[in-house]
């Protein structure tokens, strides 16, 4: 039984602790983190626009608002960790995953914050288009840094 379990660990981080899928454990946790955030944002968009007739039950603001945190610190990650080119689609994309991670960021901090009594302000409230959009954006660019040499 253990030797199955050492095969499992051996072919996600290697020897040196190094994953075999160029990024190690965090190459998986974009690519599923990314799909939950694409279905967060994509289904409800589809419902709205009355393409499909079921959407997403309504989730706590506060799931909400640690996803977002999550979600922004793995954008980051991806953003500020990859040796990127300089010049390119790959510069352009590290930069969208910087901004959309630092949207998204203060998306989900400020009304957390707010909610436990340690800041005086709040955002104003979003239109859920938007915040979809986001989710959208974010998704896209989890699953592209999870399926790249991002």
């Amino acid at each position: 039984m253990f030797s199955v379990v050492e095969d499992a660990m051996k072919a996600l981080f290697g020897k040196k602790g190094q994953g075999m899928m160029m990024g190690g454990p965090r190459k998986p946790i974009s690519l599923v983190l990314g799909l939950v955030f694409f279905a967060f944002g994509l289904i409800p968009l589809l419902n709205q626009f009355k393409v499909i007739g079921f959407t997403i039950p309504a989730l706590p603001s506060l799931v909400l608002y640690v996803l977002s945190i999550i979600g922004a610190v793995i954008l980051l990650w991806d953003a500020i960790s990859e040796n990127m080119a300089m010049m390119g689609f790959a510069q352009m994309a590290r930069m969208a995953t910087f901004v959309v991670a630092l949207v998204l960021l203060a998306i989900g901090l400020i009304p957390l914050l707010h909610s436990m009594g340690t800041i005086g302000f709040t955002l104003p409230a979003l239109a859920g288009i938007i915040i979809n959009v986001l989710y959208v954006l974010t998704g896209g660019l989890l699953i592209y840094g999870g399926t790249q040499g991002f």
